[in-house]
């Protein structure tokens, strides 16, 4: 014998039953433990790893019961688990035990114990399917037990344990030992089933839902290593980090498709989108904030979609590092949601309103942070965030005005002295251009050319200041006008 103990060891002891199961589905091993240890009785022996002595090698006591075990029973729930967890190893090394023992003096036998549908690798071995679905689950207690009363002598679960008793027989026989007393409890297998299948069904209505989870966040992982981070660039991105969207419609934020890909590939895909930029700085900083200082992580970053039409806050939930220095960020994608109420004239005109003085707000007041005389005085060091905050307001006031219908002409119109509106668009289109262009730029520059940028960003503000502060006053001066004439105003 190739593996384990000898045969003459095996044979002299009682008949053996190994529970092969992953931690998930302990209370399920531990049900289907008591059903075979009370119909085999006092003549078997019905193995789980928690009755492991310490102090003894643990991988080299699963192997020397694997080699004396006659049923191999793997408790199966359907959870996702990793091949080369225990129940996988258990699996595998009972196989080979299998393949070196072929003795038809000692028999051997691997039954699958699911809830579902067996594992993959044992799929074609003989089980019993427990019958405890998702639909079965919206039972209560009570109505489940109503169903176990059904319970008799033909049901799959009472066959199997009735075969049990007879293997166990069958071995005893050879050994010049009596057959199995068959006790009141043993031959009330129904009964005993029944037993098994309330304490399964009771374990699994405690159970998560999956399908009754809901997750209205989207979610990527962004996974990568600290040699990776080292390596790059400060406050950026290993080129190579691999960003995993979690469900179908995250990447749809950015006007991808639902796939895997590297944060290279990301930018490249993004580029044409004016919003790429504010995108990539979002992500970059949440994740870079938490390696500086894991209690201040910049949770700040909203960011709007590729059509225009959402805003979402950009939030790291978990970071992650693992001993080898791999390392996943964890980032949910919260959208920003704007209430409306009343009357749609009355709330379309003053959500224009609004937006004209956001505008006046961000760019035409000498003390805002956006005025082209803070950038001039603005440090060196803060101009790079400072283009960076005014894009990303630039963008918030398109995604309002999208939200509002305010980007189509025609709602406009119904709004203003149609003069305004085309003076207006013949001045902000190309200053909007400019301005894209030169934060574009600025957030852009290498620690060299900050100044060379700042100094291209404030004639654009300049001109903004100029072009816009007279034709802003007008939109305000006419949306106000236009309120005090509404009706339900």
């Amino acid at each position: 014998m190739a593996l384990g103990a000898k045969p003459a060891e095996v044979k002299a002891g009682r008949f053996r039953f190994f529970i092969s199961y992953a931690r998930e589905d302990y209370n399920i091993a531990i049900a289907v433990n008591n059903a075979i240890q009370t119909a085999a009785g006092p003549a078997a022996e019905v193995f789980m790893d928690f009755a492991l002595q310490f102090g003894l090698n643990f991988q080299e006591e699963i192997k020397s019961r694997l080699d004396q075990t006659n049923v191999f029973v793997v408790i199966h729930s359907g959870i996702l688990r990793s091949a080369f967890e225990f129940p996988g190893l258990e699996l595998g090394y009972f196989l080979r035990v299998m393949e070196s023992d072929p003795s038809p003096d000692f028999p051997r036998r691997i039954v699958p114990i699911y809830l579902d549908k067996p594992p993959d690798a044992i799929a074609s071995d003989h089980g019993v399917n427990v019958g405890i679905s998702r639909a079965t689950l919206s039972m209560s207690v009570g109505e489940y037990s109503a169903t176990l009363e059904n319970i008799d002598f033909d049901h799959a679960t009472v066959k199997l344990l009735r075969q049990f008793q007879q293997l166990v027989n069958i071995v005893r026989e050879q050994h010049g030992l009596a057959k199995l007393y068959e006790e009141e409890c043993q031959r009330n297998l129904p009964g005993l089933v029944a037993k098994m299948q309330l304490a399964i069904f009771t374990h699994l209505k405690n159970t998560l839902d999956p399908e009754g989870t809901l997750k209205p966040q989207y979610q990527i992982t962004i996974t990568t290593n600290d040699d990776a981070l080292r390596a790059g660039s400060d406050n950026q991105l290993p080129a190579d980090a691999r960003l995993v969207p979690m469900g179908n419609g995250t990447m749809s934020i950015f006007g991808l498709a639902p796939a895997e890909l590297t944060w290279e590939d990301f930018q490249k895909q993004t580029k044409a989108s004016k919003f790429c930029d504010s995108w990539i700085d979002a992500i970059t900083k949440v994740v870079t904030s938490s390696l500086r200082n894991q209690l201040a992580k910049d949770n700040s970053q909203v960011i709007v979609s590729y059509d225009e039409k959402l805003a979402y806050r950009v939030i790291l939930t978990t970071g992650v590092r693992y001993f080898n220095g791999d390392r996943e960020f964890n980032i949910y994608f919260v959208e920003a949601l704007r209430k409306r109420f009343g009357d749609y004239e009355t709330t379309i005109v003053f959500e224009g309103l609004e937006l004209a003085c956001r505008f006046r707000s961000l760019f035409l007041e000498q003390d805002s942070e956006f005025s082209s005389s803070a950038c001039e005085l603005a440090r060196p060091d803060a101009v790079k965030e400072l283009a960076s905050e005014m894009e990303n307001e630039l963008n918030l006031l398109r995604r309002d005005a999208v939200e509002a219908g305010l980007d189509e002409p025609a709602v406009w119109l119904g709004l203003i002295d149609p003069d305004i509106l085309v003076r207006v668009a013949r001045v902000w289109r190309p200053l909007e251009e400019s301005l894209r262009d030169a934060l574009r730029r600025t957030r852009k520059c290498e620690t060299e050319t900050i100044e060379s940028c700042r100094q291209a960003l404030i004639p654009v503000l300049k001109d903004i200041e100029r072009a816009m502060r007279s034709l802003n006053a007008e939109v305000i001066a006419a949306m106000a006008d236009k309120l005090k004439t509404t009706p339900s105003a």
